[in-house]
C-alpha cells in the first residue's frame, strides 16, 4: 500500500463506542479500556489509520519499513509481557487471547508487532513473565536498558 493512504480493508469504519482511550493513573498516559466483555478469540476492533514510512511515538508496524498512525484506538493499546490481545497487522484486527472484563485495560505486547520501538522503555507490568526491558523483536537493550537490567541482577 502506498504511504500516507487509508487502509482499502478498513476504510470506513464506525468508531466503537464500546471502546475508550483513558489515562492509565501511572507514569505510561494513555491507554485503551473495554466497556463490554470480551471472549477469547473475538475481534475487538478493526482499524484504519494512515500508512507511512516513519517510525513515530504512537505508530505500529504494518511491515518492515512500513507503520500506520493516526488510529483511532490501536495507537494507545498499552504494553505487558502477557497481554490480553494481539494485532493481527495483515487483516487490521485487535483480537482477544483471553477472556476480558469490562472496565480492564487492553494491552498487546509491543514486540510482537515492532521490529525496532520508537523508543525502548523499563516494563513494570507485573507479569510472572515480565522481560522488565522492552524493546522490538530484532534489537538488542540500549545502553540504559542494560544498565537498568544490571540493578535487577541478583
Amino acid at each position: 500500500m502506498p504511504a500516507n493512504t487509508e487502509s482499502p480493508s478498513t476504510a470506513g469504519v464506525q468508531p466503537d463506542a464500546s471502546l475508550e482511550v483513558c489515562d492509565t493513573d501511572s507514569e505510561y498516559g494513555l491507554g485503551v479500556r473495554t466497556l463490554a466483555p470480551r471472549r477469547k478469540g473475538q475481534v475487538i476492533h478493526h482499524f484504519t489509520g494512515v500508512l507511512t514510512p516513519e517510525l513515530l511515538q504512537h505508530s505500529l508496524q504494518v511491515s518492515p519499513g512500513m507503520h500506520i498512525t493516526q488510529t483511532e484506538i490501536i495507537g494507545f493499546l498499552s504494553h505487558s509481557c502477557e497481554p490480553d490481545c494481539r494485532l493481527d497487522m495483515a487483516r487490521s484486527e485487535l483480537v482477544a487471547l483471553r477472556d476480558i472484563r469490562p472496565g480492564d485495560l487492553l494491552t498487546i505486547d509491543y514486540a510482537e508487532t515492532e521490529d525496532v520501538l520508537y523508543r525502548q522503555f523499563a516494563c513494570h507490568c507485573g507479569a510472572a513473565r515480565c522481560r522488565h526491558w522492552i524493546t522490538g523483536r530484532t534489537e538488542q537493550p540500549n545502553a540504559e536498558g542494560r544498565a537498568y537490567l544490571a540493578t535487577l541482577a541478583p
